[in-house]
């Protein structure tokens, strides 16, 4: 097999056997429907004679392996979605295109919609350790978890009572709580103003609306913000709270691949809430 020229889908399928793994033309063209791989590239033979095969990409037929490798340690395909948002993002378009990476992300936020409330309360309690003051009542705790797992869970925030629970945990005395480095601070906030944002991007998305410029114009902001947060991790981490050990955490592949989807997310709204809105449509942003 020669991965450095384009392929048809049976030559993915013979790939995936060269390497000792099970797949189907099915399987194929079910990962196309979820964004993890791209679409392939007609071949017409010209007027009156159809087509050929259609022709997968040379990186999409090395994408294709890679999957096939991390399947075994999915718990469902689903969540092999942020491997091409992952490569689009910090790779660019020529190995994966945006339109692929539009559903792979979708694919991510809705098997995250149906993620159980186990989960979203899981998640609500790693927020909870890092707003945690020692001043905060247990009711005031529990109600911060409810609410935040309710957020994680539904997509929906009730901005009034998220931000009384949030100053409950974070500012029990009233008196204005600051975390961290002057330059990336944690304060109400900004906590408020980084859910407010990802809630923003995924209302925008699942609307259409989000351009293509847009989406580029992330990709770039953040690009831009991940340099600048690598540049200055040590200082900030000088500066961190005592009692949260990995408040700046230095940015290692794996971090950045974990954390991919959510912070296209939080760029994305961030952007959004800060412009006027637009009548403009996204191309290709639904599967």
């Amino acid at each position: 097999m020669d991965l450095a020229q384009p392929g048809t889908i049976d030559d993915l399928v013979t790939d995936a056997r060269a390497e000792g793994y099970q797949a189907t033309t099915r399987l194929i063209t079910d990962w196309v429907s979820l964004g993890l791989l791209d679409r392939p590239r007609r071949q017409p033979r010209g007027r009156g004679l159809g087509s050929s095969k259609a022709l997968y990409a040379p990186h999409q037929r090395k994408l294709f392996l890679t999957l096939l490798a991390k399947r075994a340690e999915a718990s469902r395909v689903t969540s092999l979605a942020p491997i091409p948002v992952f490569i689009w993002l910090y790779w660019g378009d020529e190995f994966v295109p945006l339109r692929q990476a539009r559903r792979a992300l979708m694919t991510w936020l809705k098997a995250n919609e149906v993620s159980n409330r186990k989960r979203a309360r899981a998640q609500a309690r790693l927020l909870l350790g890092q707003l945690d003051h020692p001043a905060a009542a247990p009711r005031a705790r529990r109600e911060l978890v409810d609410a935040m797992a309710e957020v994680a869970y539904t997509g929906r925030a009730d901005p009034s009572r998220l931000e009384a629970v949030v100053r409950e945990v974070f500012e029990p005395d009233g008196v204005r709580r600051e975390l961290g480095h002057p330059a990336a601070l944690l304060t109400v906030e900004s906590v408020l103003r980084l859910i407010d944002a990802r809630l923003a991007a995924v209302s925008a998305l699942k609307a259409g609306k989000v351009t293509d410029g847009q989406f580029a114009e992330t990709r770039q902001a953040h690009l831009m913000a991940a340099a600048d947060y690598a540049a200055s991790q040590r200082e900030l981490a000088m500066q961190a709270p005592p009692h949260l050990n990995n408040f700046y955490e230095p940015l290692t592949i794996q971090s950045t691949f974990d954390s991919c989807c959510v912070d296209l997310l939080s760029i994305m709204g961030l952007q959004l809430n800060s412009r006027p809105p637009t009548s403009g449509t996204a191309s290709d942003a639904t599967v």
